[in-house]
Order: structure tokens, then sequence, then C-alpha cells
């Protein structure tokens, strides 16, 4: 069983929705909910728009990524900058969470893990590479 204290350090999660088209999803959030596009992904092949994050609130406090890939329910939860490593050993060590994507920097500014739960929903852990999370000395 994984300590307490690791996941108690979540400061965020982020939900991951399907999106049958990016761009009405953008308008609506926008437009009638008074989101802000933090970033959207257009594929270099199809020049087909494939992702958004939109997001409210100060440091993005209501943050939602949609892409039209997404075939299985999501989310992203943020934990403490020194807990992240520590979750992720236990659990690796445990082998009691099925893990998906081992932890690795990623090149968007996260360091990150992704686990699938009993019902087969994603998991994905992360923790900020620059800056620190909220908590920790970052402001």
């Amino acid at each position: 069983m994984a300590d307490k204290n690791q996941v108690q350090s979540a400061w965020k999660i982020i939900p991951h929705f399907r999106s049958d088209n990016i761009q009405t999803t953008v308008d609506f959030y926008t437009r009638v909910l008074g989101f802000t596009v933090g970033g959207i992904h257009t594929d270099d092949q199809s020049g087909k728009q494939t992702f958004c994050s939109l997001y409210a609130g100060d440091k993005a406090a209501a943050n939602i990524y949609f892409s039209s890939a997404v075939t299985q329910s999501s989310a992203w939860i943020a934990l403490g900058t020194a807990e992240l490593d520590d979750f992720y050993q236990e659990l690796k060590s445990h082998g009691n969470a099925e893990m998906v994507e081992d932890i690795a920097d990623k090149e968007w500014g996260y360091r990150q893990f992704t686990i699938k739960d009993t019902d087969g929903n994603r998991l994905t852990f992360f923790k900020f590479l620059e800056d620190g999370n909220p908590g920790n000395g970052a402001e």
C-alpha cells in the first residue's frame, strides 16, 4: 500500500475528455464559459486539431484537456515535488498498480508516470520540472 502522505500532496487534478471537434470545444469553453486557451496541438500530417488545454482561475486552477484520440477516461493528478518519485517507486516496487508509462521527464515541462486503475481508467501523476509546484516555495 502506498504512503498516504505521497498522494495527500496532490494539489490539482486535470480531467482528459474526448472532443469530436477541437475548435467547437474551444469555442464553447472560451465564448460560453469564459475559459482561456492554454494550447492547441495540430497534427503535422493531417493539419487537423487533435488536442487542446483550456483553463480558468489563478495558475490554471481549473484545467481540462480535450483530445480527439481519447477512448477511455483519464485524469492528471499533480503531486508535490518530492512525493512524485517516491510514490512512483512505491507503486512500482509493490506491483499492485498496472504501469502504463514509466516515470520520465517530458518536453512539455512535466515529470510524469501513468497507471491504470481496476476499471481501465488512466491516472497520470505529474509535477512541474521548472519553478516547482504550489506549496513548495513556488509562487
